[in-house]
């Protein structure tokens, strides 16, 4: 994963929805730092502002949908 991959969240986890996040939204990593196994993801509702959230999130609980050039 790097900086600009459009992500989506594969699990469902109570400290991912307190934030408004939930499985199956995406959205943009925007960091290109990887910080103990998470990376700092914009969420937002595709081509629309603003953005739901923008998390800290587990590399593990992210697919990516769409690679960066």
């Amino acid at each position: 994963m790097k900086q600009y991959d459009r992500v989506v969240l594969t699990v469902e986890k109570e400290k991912y929805a307190k934030e408004g996040v939930h499985r199956g939204m995406s959205g943009i990593i925007c960091d290109p730092r990887q910080i103990n196994g998470c990376r700092l993801v914009s969420f937002d509702q595709y081509g629309a502002l603003p953005e739901i959230a923008c998390i800290s999130v587990s590399e593990e609980d992210l697919e990516v949908l769409v690679s960066a050039p």
